[in-house]
């Protein structure tokens, strides 16, 4: 009976300071990239090297066009699916050496014209209306997986606070 006693007094200690230590836990990325491995979609990793230099990101710019192919939100609780983001249209990108960059619309054709500048792993392009900046976290001679932040935006039932984009490019011959 005393065991029982004792049991049922330590329970309810138990139990609270279990429920305490919750609280202090923050909640692991739901997207896990390693190195050289990357999530592109409905819990799928690819093997696409991460390792590269500004110059390599620059020369791979140069080397194709790269077209959108689709892209999804995540943040810090859960990662959204394929097609989720309706709000990127599909572009096609040309970069030029002289640091300029084509924009084509591949809906309604429309051609937009960029600046753009490459700082270690981030792409940052500018017109005189827009400007937008992405880090290119893999890439190799086919995709180009890239991640937006848009952190303090609103997109469903996000965490705004670290709301994110990841955007898959794939190569395409010069047009």
């Amino acid at each position: 009976m005393k065991k029982i006693m004792t049991l049922l007094l330590l329970l309810p200690v138990v139990a609270m300071a279990f429920l305490s230590c919750g609280d202090d836990i923050k909640p692991k990325r739901p997207i896990n990239d390693k190195p050289g491995v990357v999530f592109i979609e409905d819990g799928r990793y690819d093997t696409i090297p991460t390792d590269f230099s500004s110059e390599q990101l620059r020369e791979a710019l140069l080397a194709c066009d790269w077209e959108f192919s689709y892209s999804f939100f995540y943040d810090d609780y859960k990662i959204g699916h394929k097609g989720e983001d309706r709000y990127f249209s599909r572009f096609r990108y040309t970069y030029h050496a002289d640091g300029t960059a084509i924009a084509i619309d591949l809906v309604d054709g429309k051609q937009y014209d960029y600046n753009y500048s490459v700082n270690a792993r981030t792409v940052t392009l500018r017109s005189k209306t827009a400007s937008f900046s992405f880090g290119v976290m893999a890439m190799d001679s086919r995709h180009m997986i890239c991640d937006e932040s848009l952190a303090g935006q609103t997109a469903g039932d996000y965490d705004s606070n670290s709301l994110t984009r990841r955007m898959i490019f794939l190569s395409k011959k010069h047009s």
